[in-house]
């Protein structure tokens, strides 16, 4: 069922080289995205006129979000941001909401020094940066408030950052910085279900910092400049993805990612867009023998793994490959006949961090 529902939102925004959805299924997914929007322009009224009031943590809080659906590497990038305020001597609290995790209330997945859980308990995202960051605390709630002020209680950080926090009002922000795909900022254009956007774009008038993630310049300066001159108030900095290093199990040696060059190796993975792992294996040199696709956050059963083995050997792969978020909800163990390579990506920022929005936050 999940994967019929992942086809059919492919098929409303007319992406991933699907056929788009017909006229009548098109114009019942534009009435729900009608109001959809309507939900969530009211929600963001309560908050903008503070009917609803946001809490406050003891310190500073840098959200780290999207305004669409998956794949603009918002993870990656909340690791990447810490990284960078750990060098300046800052201790620093990562506050997740946990997404598909089995735990409920406030978790501590990590407190910088021990990991404490794993999926399913706690989402995989969470447990990546846990186990990413050495020095980082790392703290799930559907409640981000509730679990910064256990994180608080435990050892006070000096920064807070949310990860995939740009939706979640319930929690004051420090800064606000939104990215988007430089391929496809906006994807279609459209509301959810219609489209990918979770929010109307013009809820980017609470961000202060936008982010062009995946940016190469000789791609995407049209892109660049296009989203500097619709948002001139805001400051626009841009990121690349790429892949860093993989890793081969059962054994599991770290080798630089251009160790699979050349490998004829079967690709799995269950995420928002799929398609970029793909195009990042076809550049890394792998030989692709078989790609199979799952929904985002996609739990895989024993069957589904045997099954792509058999077709990896049959198509004379001699090995599989999947990313370090399928792989952490596979609880990290693999016990196939056939080797697998998992890829680990990292983001970079491709200028330095601004010193205004360095003053913002402390």
């Amino acid at each position: 069922m999940k994967a019929y529902w992942h086809k059919l939102f492919e098929r409303l925004q007319g992406i991933e080289g699907v056929d788009p959805a017909g006229p009548v299924l098109r114009g019942a997914a534009a009435g729900l995205a009608f109001f959809y929007g309507l939900g969530a322009r009211a929600r963001w009224a309560l908050y903008h006129y503070k009917i609803l009031k946001a809490k406050r943590l003891p310190v500073p809080v840098v959200s780290v979000g999207g305004l669409t659906v998956g794949g603009a590497g918002k993870t990656p990038m909340v690791a990447c941001l810490a990284r960078l305020f750990q060098a300046q001597g800052k201790r620093v609290a990562i506050l997740s909401r946990g997404y598909r995790g089995l735990a409920r209330g406030v978790m501590r997945v990590s407190d910088g020094k021990q990991i404490y859980q794993k999926p399913p308990q706690v989402g995989e995202e969470a447990y990546w940066l846990a186990r990413s960051l050495p020095g980082v605390a790392v703290y799930t709630g559907a409640s981000r408030y509730a679990a910064g002020m256990a994180a608080w209680r435990d050892s006070p950080p000096e920064l807070f950052l949310l990860d995939d926090g740009f939706q979640h009002r319930q929690l004051h922000r420090d800064l606000d910085l939104v990215l988007l795909d430089a391929d496809s900022p906006f994807g279609n254009g459209r509301l959810l279900p219609r489209g990918p956007l979770r929010e109307p774009l013009e809820v980017l008038a609470l961000a202060q910092v936008l982010m062009l993630t995946r940016f190469a310049e000789e791609l995407h300066t049209r892109q660049l400049k296009a989203l500097q001159a619709t948002f001139p108030d805001k400051i626009v900095l841009t990121a690349a993805i790429s892949p860093a290093t993989a890793r081969c199990y059962p054994q599991g040696q770290e080798q630089p990612a251009s160790a699979v060059s050349g490998r004829p190796l079967l690709a799995f993975a269950g995420l928002a867009r799929p398609s970029v792992f793909i195009d990042t294996l076809i550049n890394l040199g792998v030989v692709l023998k078989g790609i199979y696709t799952f929904p985002d956050h996609h739990a895989f059963k024993p069957r589904e793994l045997q099954t792509m083995v058999e077709e990896a050997q049959s198509r004379g792969a001699e090995a599989l490959i999947t990313t370090a978020k399928d792989w952490a909800r596979m609880a990290e163990t693999w016990e196939a006949d056939l080797p697998l390579w998992v890829l680990e990506v990292e983001a970079r920022l491709l200028q330095p961090f601004p010193a205004e929005v360095m003053a913002r936050i402390f």
